[in-house]
């Protein structure tokens, strides 16, 4: 099992187990609440955001940040079910302050508009979002998951997806996920 899978799922059931014990019940802090206004609530992923249509990069809106937040970060995989699920987009030291991650980030590996975000790559590709891309009659479930950090990280802008990923998953305070789903038909 890839240690990434492992930390983000020990990180999240340890917030879970322990949302509860860290407050009171007058002191409960607000959820970290992300959402998207294009990603469709049926599941489906629209067709701008894969390699048929304009290849871009999906907006967040993020809301009610957890303290101590030091940075925001987007992780992006294919759910193939199996341990190692194939990284495609990998984000991090966004500002903690940041209202908004707009769509269509161009693929460099540092985000001059997002207060120098780093981003990452696929082993021998180029830094940035790199669209899902089945073939024809193959179906996609496609995981977007946004993280507040603890940290900022110190993981270079245009370093590999899996070194970036693991940095990320050492410093989740708390995260956020969206699933979609999306099989290339042919066209009629």
């Amino acid at each position: 099992m890839r240690r990434r899978t492992w930390v983000t799922a020990l990180g999240a059931a340890g917030l879970g187990a322990l949302a509860g014990c860290a407050e009171s019940a007058d002191e409960t802090p607000e959820a970290f609440e992300v959402s998207s206004p294009e990603l469709a609530a049926d599941g489906s992923l629209p067709n701008r955001f894969t390699c048929y249509g304009a290849g871009d990069s999906p907006p967040f809106v993020i809301d009610r940040v957890p303290t101590p937040t030091e940075g925001l970060a987007v992780v992006a995989e294919l759910d193939s079910g199996g341990i190692t699920d194939p990284v495609f987009w990998t984000l991090w030291n966004v500002p903690a302050d940041t209202e908004r991650i707009p769509a269509d980030l161009p693929r460099t590996p540092t985000l001059p508009s997002l207060g120098d975000a780093r981003q990452g790559r696929p082993e021998g590709g180029d830094a940035g979002y790199e669209p899902p891309c089945p073939e024809l009659g193959q179906s996609y479930t496609v995981r977007f998951q946004v993280y507040a950090l603890g940290a900022r990280l110190d993981a270079e802008a245009g370093t590999d997806h899996d070194t970036a990923t693991e940095a990320i998953g050492d410093a989740v305070l708390a995260s956020r996920r969206f699933t979609a789903d999306f099989e290339r038909t042919p066209t009629p």
